[in-house]
């Protein structure tokens, strides 16, 4: 079974030294920009005879830039199997890109 262990290697990949990425970070971390941040969001389940037969766990996955050239990584990330663009918006001038990632 995949881990978000095994989904943040994907992600540093996909950042490919460019900046740093993040599990549910507490609130004292002090990020650097760019960076992805992600967390668990749902789970996908089928099951057979009442009992869970696949579990597909769903992340929320989050890019965040200085500017909204950032089509390298959001085109990495879409490029994902399991993976759609669900929004973007800006906060505190920094650009969040938002995808869900069933891994």
């Amino acid at each position: 079974m995949k881990t978000w262990k095994d989904l943040r290697e994907v992600l540093v990949d996909i950042m490919d030294g460019g900046g740093e990425v993040y599990f549910q970070p507490p609130t004292n971390v002090r990020m650097t920009y760019p960076c992805i941040v992600f967390e668990r969001s749902d789970a996908y389940t089928i099951r057979a005879d009442n009992n869970p037969y696949v579990i597909t766990k769903r992340y929320a996955v989050t890019l965040i830039t200085k500017t909204a050239d950032n089509d390298l990584y959001l085109d990495k990330l879409l490029n994902l199997p399991m993976c759609t663009f669900d929004r973007q918006f800006i906060v505190d001038n920094l650009v969040h890109a938002v995808f869900n990632i069933y891994y």
